[in-house]
């Protein structure tokens, strides 16, 4: 029940945006939103786009990206972004950057994307601050990075707080302790990593977006780093030490956090991924609007790890298990039913699995093989590649794994399954 004081704005609020304001529509269209009254909502979202407002465009254009891969226009949700950019909306140049860095209706061009993030930031952005700032780190800049990150954490990113907490050199010590305390008393994931400065932290710096810029355009999406061991043969499991830094890792937790659901698996009776008992962890998947540049960066390197083509994989997908949580024995390797739910008509096979550890600091949880007798478990960025299939996609029935309960603390993992054929949609 609105106030009598509330009601009076919102009366000079529709007064306004039935004038023609465009920043009035767009409030009005989120207060209809919040409402639950979506039918109105979106008449002044459109009125709002009609004129021009960027936060419309912008809200307009992730509809349309957000829809079903059929029901997607993306040529016009670019057009939508583009406008919005050109009207200064930095939330529009970073999806821009994105669609630019996958090649999604634009040129797929990765110092394009790149440019398009960094006006983003200077445009004040945080959540772009904070991304251009990880991927200067590695591009190898990391000391001109710190103090991009350092506004990104001070305008709120909360991602940026928690990587400029665990980096230790990029706070100063009064705003690294009041940012700690509102860290740990918010639940963000594995809050007990975080602890207050020692005296060492860093202190404000400015911003060289020029330096900054050239450090991430530099980055190779599609890079291989770690060491290869074959841990067996037939079928093949490989381990990749130090294929991700721990900064990545940390990374792709904050990232997933909010976006964590329990946990589904694909059912070829009901032609849908459905909850089971027997896979007891939550988890994420990094959806197109989900995906920023420093994501994608690492989604790439670890295709060019599993080897595949970029577009053969499927979406990241991030699993966290509580102290219990399990995943009995099962395969990789898909159904196929009468609608193709699992797509392996359109993409082929499940042929490889790229496992990531995304963190260490919890007992049990380890990756068990029970036909091989092999166990696996690794450091923060560690991978591990088996293969479900031949290379005539036939499956390998000796891949059957499991994910052992987790006896203390939280369990993160990175799973990334890769295709016989390109599973892009637009590809």
């Amino acid at each position: 029940m609105l106030s009598k004081h509330d009601m009076e704005n919102l009366k000079n609020l529709i007064e306004l945006a039935a004038s023609g304001d465009a920043a009035a529509q767009y409030r009005l269209a989120a207060h209809y939103d919040r409402s639950g009254k979506q039918a109105e909502a979106r008449q002044w979202t459109e009125k709002a786009a009609a004129a021009g407002h960027p936060g419309a465009l912008y809200t307009q254009a992730t509809q349309l990206l957000s829809a079903k891969p059929e029901d997607m226009c993306i040529g016009e949700a670019v057009t939508m972004l583009s406008l919005a950019a050109d009207a200064g909306g930095a939330a529009a140049l970073r999806q821009l950057a994105v669609l630019s860095a996958l090649g999604l209706g634009v040129e797929r061009n990765w110092k394009s994307a790149v440019a398009r993030l960094a006006q983003a930031a200077r445009l004040g952005h945080p959540a772009a601050m904070r991304e251009l700032a990880v991927l200067a780190a590695i591009g190898g800049d990391r000391q001109t990075s710190a103090a991009l990150l350092r506004e990104a954490a001070v305008n709120g990113d909360w991602i940026a707080i928690y990587l400029a907490l665990r980096r230790g050199d990029v706070l100063s010590d009064e705003e690294g302790k009041g940012l700690a305390i509102k860290m740990r008393g918010a639940g963000v994931p594995l809050a007990q990593r975080l602890s207050d400065p020692d005296g060492k932290s860093g202190a404000a710096q400015e911003v060289d977006f020029r330096e900054i810029t050239a450090a991430a355009a530099k980055v190779d999406p599609a890079a291989c780093i770690g060491e290869a061991k074959t841990l067996n043969t037939d079928p093949a499991i490989v381990h990749f030490e130090n294929a991700l830094t721990v900064e990545e890792c940390d990374y792709i937790i904050c990232a997933s956090a909010a976006l964590l659901t329990p946990s589904k698996v694909v059912n070829p009776e009901k032609s849908k991924a459905d909850h089971a008992q027997y896979r007891t962890s939550d988890g994420a998947m990094f959806g197109l609007l989900d995906l920023d540049l420093t994501l994608i960066a690492i989604y790439a390197r670890l295709a060019q790890i599993a080897g595949v083509p970029f577009e053969n994989c499927e979406l990241m997908g991030i699993l966290r298990y509580a102290p219990g949580q399990e995943y009995f024995p099962h395969h990789d390797f898909l159904p196929e039913d009468a609608e193709d739910y699992s797509e392996v008509k359109r993409s082929g096979q499940r042929i490889r699995t790229l496992l990531i550890s995304l963190n260490d600091d919890y007992d049990g949880g380890e990756t068990t093989f029970p036909k091989l007798d092999v166990s696996l478990r690794g450091a923060p960025g560690d991978a591990f590649l088996f293969h479900n299939t031949d290379d005539q996609e036939k499956p390998y029935p000796k891949s059957l794994h499991a994910g052992a309960p987790v006896k203390s603390g939280e369990k993160w993992l990175l799973t990334l399954w890769c295709r016989a054929r390109p599973f892009w949609f637009w590809v």
